[in-house]
């Protein structure tokens, strides 16, 4: 059951082959398979089981004085009907086997060098093998941060703290504390602090939340001549932008009055067409009370029938209670002729014919009947057609009052946690804005949100996307598309760090293609703002009273009016 080997340090080496799962001291069994002992001076046969050959586990001795270990001897009586002892053949008796607990002691006393020796030169006694392992410093150990590799205890600590890809590190830019793994990736896409230079090569490096903010005040951004709005489409480096107003003061003067005599003419225009909407207004109105009044007429008329209906059939009512009553008499003649053998025919033909009469009567009253209830269906069905009519009206009115013809569409979404969940769970993925104008006959447009973002940003991100919409001068049009258009995420407090992403529409997209259908397919960015940062309030105030706003501005440049 064991061998004998070179010792590598000392004069006696043994490995344990097979072992008992028996309790030993400090929680640590030096018997286990394969655990080579290596004892400091070489064992004495005292302490080797007869049997095995191995130092003594739980040492056990026979009445003839020799030692087994535990396991050994209890095999030994099983297996044998009469057990000798193999060094005397002497006659094993069971009841005169005991426990050595002096013998015990002496070997847990046995000194052996370490398993790790030459490399730890420790001595330790047989019994205090578990604890010295527990700390030696080249015992083989897991990495205490999880990352599975397997090290010697005296190098695990410098892994732990400099090389281990799933140690904690704080971010030197924002301070939050990550695992190592994630700091390149932070770094790159989410760091709020981390800097970045600036888009437009001014020398200037800035955190990535004051990017937005940067760009509205850096001196090498391109930025339009604040004359543009009378038709100066020069663009120049926000520091080149003074000397350029300065040096075309009477061109941008005659700019001035031009614009102010197109207004003149614009203003005549929405006068008229503001006059036209008025009289367009009153006519409506004018219909609406014609149908109100009608409503009315239609509301007095079905009471009246509904009171013709309940008289009719209160009369109808009677009308059956004087049958059953006429059938009654009818059977008491039937009975008084049989009785008094009366053949008083002519009577009874004349009652008869009344009774006729009776349920002739009674047969109109019911067709009448009929014909109310045909009479109030189609009242109720022509009210149902007011209603409608009166709701499409009102609809019209609310788009008329809050369409945009500037380009620029300011979008308002209330409800956002619940219209959130209701996109988590499948119940509304993606909101449609008000349709917008780049003029009064220009590109009619829209935005489109998922609050719980689409594509790239599904679950993690908003996602934000314009759409080219079909419009009633789309056949006057330019195609395709080719304006340039700015998204942006309001911050509602007071630093205005607001979101933005600009993009050129792409002219070989069929996004931006004329549409054939209502709409093109959407445009922009599935990953806008992420939903920690939009939810967070910590570098602004995205969402104040569970409601946020989206700005849509389409560039105008080079963009004629019809």
């Amino acid at each position: 059951m064991a061998s004998n080997e070179e010792p590598r340090v000392g004069t006696c080496v043994f490995a344990r082959q097979d072992s008992s799962s028996t309790s030993l001291s400090l929680g640590f069994d030096p018997y286990q398979v394969g655990l080579k002992l290596h004892f400091v001076e070489p064992l004495e046969d005292r302490y080797k089981c007869v049997t095995c050959s191995f130092v003594l586990c739980n040492p056990f001795q026979t009445g003839c004085g020799h030692r087994f270990c535990e396991n050994c001897i209890k095999e030994f009586i099983d297996i044998k009907s009469i057990a000798i002892c193999p060094i005397d053949h002497e006659r094993i008796i069971p009841s005169g086997v005991f426990k050595d607990a002096c013998c015990k002691r002496e070997v847990w006393n046995l000194m052996l060098y370490c398993k790790y020796a030459p490399d730890c030169n420790v001595k330790v006694s047989l019994g205090r093998l578990g604890d010295h392992l527990k700390k030696c410093l080249f015992e083989s150990v897991p990495c205490s941060n999880g990352c599975g590799l397997v090290f010697r205890r005296k190098d695990l600590t410098d892994h732990v703290t400099t090389a281990c890809e799933y140690r904690e590190e704080v971010c030197r830019y924002c301070k939050v504390t990550l695992l190592f793994k994630h700091f390149k990736e932070h770094e790159e896409d989410s760091c709020p602090k981390y800097p970045v230079q600036c888009l437009y090569n001014c020398g200037e490096s800035v955190s990535r939340n004051e990017v937005a903010a940067h760009l509205l005040e850096c001196p090498e951004a391109e930025v339009e001549c604040s004359y543009k709005k009378y038709g100066c489409h020069i663009r120049e480096k926000r520091r080149k932008m003074q000397e350029h107003e300065d040096s075309s003061i009477n061109s941008h003067l005659l700019l001035v009055i031009a614009s102010s005599s197109k207004l003149e003419g614009q203003i005549m225009d929405l006068k008229n067409n503001l006059f036209e909407r008025n009289q367009f207004v009153s006519q409506l109105e004018d219909k609406i009370k014609k149908l109100e009044k009608d409503l009315a007429q239609l509301s007095q008329h079905i009471s009246k029938t509904d009171n013709t209906l309940t008289s009719t059939q209160k009369n109808l009512a009677g009308h059956m209670d004087k049958i059953l009553t006429t059938e009654e008499r009818l059977r008491q003649f039937s009975r008084k002729l049989d009785q008094a053998e009366i053949n008083d025919a002519s009577g009874l033909k004349e009652i008869v014919s009344v009774l006729k009469k009776k349920v002739e009567n009674v047969e109109n009253n019911i067709q009448s009947l009929g014909v109310l209830e045909s009479r109030l269906k189609q009242h109720e069905s022509l009210l149902r057609a007011h209603k409608d009519l009166l709701e499409k009206t009102n609809e019209r009115f609310r788009v008329l009052e809050t369409t945009s013809y500037s380009g620029k569409l300011i979008w308002k979404i209330c409800d956002y946690r619940k219209t959130k969940q209701d996109a988590v769970e499948g119940r509304v993925y993606s909101l449609y804005s008000l349709p917008f104008y780049t003029s009064r006959c220009g590109y009619r447009l829209c935005a489109r949100v998922y609050l719980n973002g689409d594509g790239l940003g599904k679950g993690t991100h908003l996602s934000l996307f314009s759409v080219v919409m079909k419009g009633e001068y789309d056949s006057l049009l330019p195609w395709p598309f080719k304006q340039k258009v700015t998204l942006m995420l309001l911050d509602q407090g007071p630093k205005k760090n607001h979101i933005l992403e600009v993009f050129k529409a792409d002219a070989n997209s069929s996004s931006f293609k004329r549409p054939e259908a209502e709409m093109n397919i959407a445009s922009g960015c599935p990953r806008f703002v992420s939903h920690a940062l939009l939810e967070s309030g910590k570098t602004a105030t995205y969402i104040k009273d569970d409601t946020l706003f989206i700005k849509v501005i389409v560039d105008l440049t080079d963009l004629d009016d019809l």
